[in-house]
């Protein structure tokens, strides 16, 4: 069950068709992928894009020093990236700034000698996300297809079921995607004094030993800064961003 408030009625909201399709989605753990992370019901009628929005990884959040701003938001992710599906990039290119994460992958299959070798690599394709609609897809239920995004975060996703709509499904459009199962997040303490909440995320962090690391305020600063100020080792760091708290 999804511990996530489901919305109440939407004021002048529009009827589903009666005709309209159902289908549930799982996206699964990026470090397991037999552990369902989400999974929701869309309308075959929706783009794809509005299951790109719905679904929360804290990767889509990790917003380094040296970046400008987040452009994701708790209800609009548009960073760069894909679905694969039978084949086909899905990219969102939604951003000013997004870039083509399937554009080097098409150009590396669709190399001759290589589809010689290896035929399966014949018929990549890519399409925009949001030109896409659930209802277009050509899929296979429990076939495992790739959601990849931030550059090197890639999460199992995979269709479970696909019906007609029934009496006892939210009739509104404005319900959908519809969130009936997330995972519960733990908010991480602090690697260091394991005492206090993490405020900091830390990657390519060689004197942590891991990546990525969490840390609370008090630990954050005299671990990574000598007394003058200075940083000791160069290291990627965000706030952390934990879904229970938005």
């Amino acid at each position: 069950m999804t511990n996530r408030v489901q919305p109440g009625p939407v004021p002048n909201a529009t009827p589903v068709a009666d005709d309209e399709v159902i289908l549930s989605v799982c996206f699964y753990n990026t470090r397991s992928s037999t552990s369902k992370m989400e999974e929701y019901l869309v309308l075959g009628s929706q783009s794809l894009t509005v299951l790109r929005d719905a679904f929360y990884c804290i990767s889509d959040f990790l917003v380094s020093d040296h970046d400008d701003k987040t452009e994701n938001t708790k209800d609009r992710k548009v960073s760069s990236s894909y679905f694969f599906i039978e084949k086909t990039f899905y990219n969102d290119m939604r951003s000013p700034t997004a870039t083509d994460y399937s554009r080097v992958i098409t150009e590396w299959a669709n190399d001759p000698a290589r589809q010689e070798k290896n035929p399966r690599l014949r018929g990549l394709q890519s399409r925009l996300m949001d030109g896409a609609r659930f209802l277009d897809l050509s899929i296979k239920l429990r076939q495992p297809y790739i959601f990849m995004h931030q550059g090197d975060c890639e999460h199992v996703m995979m269709f479970t079921d696909l019906r007609l709509l029934g009496t006892k499904d939210d009739q509104h459009v404005e319900a959908y995607p519809k969130q009936i199962f997330r995972t519960r997040h733990m908010r991480h303490k602090c690697r260091m004094c394991s005492a206090y909440p993490a405020q900091y995320v830390t990657k390519n962090d060689f004197h942590s030993g891991m990546s990525p690391c969490y840390f609370c305020e008090k630990c954050y600063t005299p671990f990574h800064y000598d007394n003058g100020g200075s940083k000791l080792l160069d290291h990627d760091v965000f706030p952390y961003a934990n879904v229970n708290l938005m």
